[in-house]
């Protein structure tokens, strides 16, 4: 698959109308981004890609995904995908959201998921085969098991983690990269920069959603500039003088307080150097604000798989909270 480095994500299609995304989608193919990633899973887009751009279906790869773990279910969002698109064959089929090893499991049992992507593939129904998920040392052991071809994963500058074992990985297995999420849903400042470092940082794909003319040219202007060694120095050396707190943001530690520890400590030290879009704060401010009910429990720490450090980070965030002096004031014993 000969693939354009920015591929056109569309996970928050559903939001817009058809007439909009006929639109942008028809812009995407006009401006040279031949890959197009989404899922059976997200139920409408695939229609609505469909109605878009369907009729241009030999200028694109495609990717979709199921999230199902077993042979039958996965089977039935292979036929229906091939059904909705009108086509024969879909250039990558990935099994999606793997979290953790006994969804990994499910879908290699026999009866799982893998089963139906390999019949399909021998049947010459999908070209390859890919995994997608949130825990990257998950989808390393994944990869690992020689069953897939292509892995999909996070990566931004507030989430770096990827780069340490899955991306060499992939690299020395023959496993095709793809990096979603540079942005973190839109939430990262500056765009040049948190996009460029993706781009930057060796994987084969920058999955983005585009979703009007103008972001699809903001990408592709980032996109276009050959990454240099000494660029990458540049990103590698900003990282080490504000590194990320070490949070994949995978979902394991839940707080028995309800706070929103992933988003805590994934965007506290970006937003301290670089700021957040208005999503972002927002996102931030709400999360903070359930800090203060952290009572040191240290269950977060326990169900860690990372082993990190949480409660200071939680505190931090906070103390931080200058605009709510009211609310702290009402809980100053939680504050300490």
């Amino acid at each position: 698959m000969r693939v354009s480095v920015l591929g056109c994500g569309t996970n928050m299609l559903q939001n817009l109308v058809q007439k909009q995304a006929d639109i942008v989608l028809n812009y995407v193919l006009d401006k040279g981004i031949n890959f197009i990633v989404t899922s059976a899973a997200y139920r409408v887009i695939e229609p609505m890609i469909a109605e878009a751009v369907a009729y241009r279906r030999d200028e694109f790869w495609l990717a979709s995904t199921t999230d199902h773990r077993t042979a039958k279910w996965a089977k039935a969002d292979i036929e229906n995908s091939l059904k909705t698109f009108g086509t024969d064959f879909i250039d990558l089929y990935q099994v999606g959201g793997v979290a953790h090893q006994r969804a990994l499991d499910l879908v290699l049992a026999p009866g799982g998921a893998m089963e139906a992507l390999k019949e399909s593939k021998s049947e010459g129904r999908i070209g390859a085969i890919g995994i997608t998920g949130h825990a990257e040392a998950v989808l390393a052991r994944a990869i690992s098991t020689g069953h897939f071809d292509a892995v999909l994963f996070f990566l931004n500058m507030a989430n770096p983690h990827a780069l340490d074992e899955l991306v060499p990985l992939a690299k020395e297995e023959g496993v095709g990269t793809m990096a979603m999420q540079p942005l973190a849903h839109g939430y990262l400042k500056p765009v040049s920069k948190a996009l460029r470092f993706v781009f930057c940082s060796g994987v084969d794909v920058v999955v983005s959603g585009m979703y009007w003319k103008d972001t699809v040219d903001e990408n592709v202007a980032i996109s276009e500039p050959e990454p240099t060694e000494a660029e990458w120095e540049g990103f590698l050396e900003e990282m080490r003088e504000l590194p990320p707190t070490g949070c994949r943001n995978c979902g394991v530690c839940r707080c028995p307080q309800g706070i929103s520890i992933g988003v805590i400590m994934t965007l506290i030290n970006h937003k301290a150097k670089y700021g957040l879009f208005p999503p972002g704060e927002q996102a931030y401010r709400a999360a903070a604000e359930t800090a203060a009910l952290c009572n040191g429990c240290g269950e977060c720490e326990k169900t860690c798989p990372y082993h990190l450090s949480i409660i200071p980070v939680i505190r931090r965030a906070y103390n931080g909270m200058d605009w709510l002096p009211a609310y702290r004031h009402e809980r100053p014993d939680r504050a300490q």
